[in-house]
């Protein structure tokens, strides 16, 4: 399959997630709205309700930008798609079809490489405007002697800034997701120079 098939067959994936996403963001709505108006319950059932919904809302809301950013091929050939939120297919036992990038399973999107490539055999990128899937950029592992450099990141850093704090969330390092993602309940505390991603990771981490 040459790269335009594959693009187009990306572009009809990624628009099935966000059906879904409208999907459920439709169901949520609704039972936001029958939460309003529930009777029959104490008041405090039905506020606990709505703030749950509420939050769901806000949570579907939040993903619509950036859905799924990128895929993750195992050696086995099997694809994950990784993006902001997870999503189910309810008809497949619930199988996911999109893994929230917080996922244990997701990990190895930002910390696999051609050295250590942790079961993976590629790594994609995808460029997005929008719900669009403008093209994508693919990293292979595994190869002896070829060391890729992380394409979506370079493009990240060489993009024009802007006077708001860039979303990181496609192009976490290593060395970021492993503080990420670190098991520690008390106070961690982050330290390195300007500009090396001390805020973004602790938002993310907060995320």
């Amino acid at each position: 399959m040459g790269y335009e098939e594959e693009l187009q067959s990306e572009r009809d994936y990624v628009a099935g997630l966000y059906a879904r996403l409208d999907a459920e963001r439709a169901r949520v709505k609704a039972a936001y709205q029958s939460a309003l108006g529930g009777t029959g319950e104490t008041a405090m059932e039905r506020d606990n309700e709505v703030r749950a919904r509420h939050r769901e809302m806000k949570r579907l809301n939040v993903a619509d930008y950036g859905l799924c950013f990128g895929r993750l091929d195992s050696v086995d050939g099997d694809p994950s798609y990784i993006g902001r939120i997870g999503l189910f297919d309810e008809f497949d036992d619930f199988e996911p079809v999109l893994l929230d990038w917080r996922a244990p399973a997701a990990r190895p999107f930002y910390t696999a490489t051609g050295a250590r490539p942790e079961g993976m055999a590629r790594r994609r990128q995808f460029h997005t405007r929008r719900r669009d899937v403008l093209g994508f950029t693919d990293e292979v592992f595994g190869k002896l002697g070829e060391e890729q450099g992380d394409v979506a990141l370079l493009e990240a850093l060489n993009a024009p800034r802007g006077e708001g704090m860039r979303d990181i969330v496609a192009t976490i390092q290593a060395e970021q997701d492993a503080i990420i993602r670190l098991d520690h309940p008390g106070v961690l505390v982050i330290e390195g120079g300007p500009g090396t991603g001390k805020t973004v990771v602790a938002l993310h981490r907060v995320a």
